[in-house]
């Protein structure tokens, strides 16, 4: 953990991978946890900053989230990986409040592949018996870019509105603190990928990363085309308003 910059000797958490669910997020942390230099938190996803109860009354105690870290003796950064941190808007500004030096990795995926993604891991489970397309009906018609608490679960479209997330953190958070990624980078080239956390982590990079993928498994239904091409059409400024953001050609999430 690195210095708090407030006082100058409290430790704090020196970054997070803040989102997004079913991006990568877990490969990731896998990964991560296998550098010497860098302590994961003791679990995948401690959720402390978008936890509207823990924070009703104020801030909590520090000591509480740090009790979730156990770094061995050389590590020299902490960090954790909450996919909701990036989507529920309150826990920027609390990450900020936090620690105002956290540095962010976002991992995007295609926003109607994740949507289907999270369906799917849901089916799969038995908390959603609806069909997709029924799904994100719902969804549109009760708003689909309004985040709801209530509606965690079921968020398949507010989730992928990638750009004003980013937006929102870019307005509380340096350029240089934000890594934005491709979960398409992370698939296709982990090696390349994890040694761009690296450097922009500042600890030496790693080349021996393993296998990145998480989470793979059958579909429980295909994604049709009159379904993906209707959320093509919804998600569409988005991606118009993340590619300015990044510089990115998103062109294969619109196709």
């Amino acid at each position: 953990m690195g210095p708090n910059p407030a006082t100058g000797d409290e430790s704090n958490v020196d970054f997070v991978i803040g989102g997004v669910q079913k991006g990568g997020t877990t490969a990731l942390d896998r990964l991560l946890r296998r550098h010497p230099d860098v302590a994961m938190a003791s679990v995948k996803e401690p959720k402390w900053f978008d936890d509207d109860r823990r924070f009703a009354h104020g801030p909590p105690a520090r000591s509480g989230y740090h009790a979730l870290f156990d770094p061995p003796p050389e590590a020299r950064l902490a960090g954790e990986a909450t996919p909701t941190y990036c989507w529920w808007p309150p826990a920027a500004q609390r990450i900020r409040d936090y620690n105002p030096a956290m540095k962010w990795i976002l991992l995007f995926r295609d926003p109607v592949t994740r949507a289907h993604s999270q369906w799917n891991m849901r089916r799969t489970d038995g908390s959603a018996q609806e069909s997709f397309a029924r799904a994100v009906d719902e969804e549109i018609r009760r708003g689909a870019e309004v985040p709801v608490r209530n509606n965690v679960g079921t968020s398949y479209l507010s989730r992928g509105f990638y750009a004003q997330q980013l937006e929102r953190i870019l307005g509380l958070f340096p350029r240089e603190q934000v890594l934005p990624l491709r979960s398409e980078w992370l698939r296709d080239d982990p090696s390349a990928t994890l040694r761009r956390v690296h450097a922009f982590l500042g600890v030496e990079p790693m080349d021996d990363t393993g296998p990145a993928e998480a989470h793979v498994g059958a579909y429980a239904e295909p994604l049709d085309a009159a379904t993906r091409a209707r959320l093509v059409r919804l998600f569409e400024a988005d991606v118009r308003r993340l590619e300015a953001l990044t510089g990115w050609d998103l062109a294969d999430w619109l196709s």
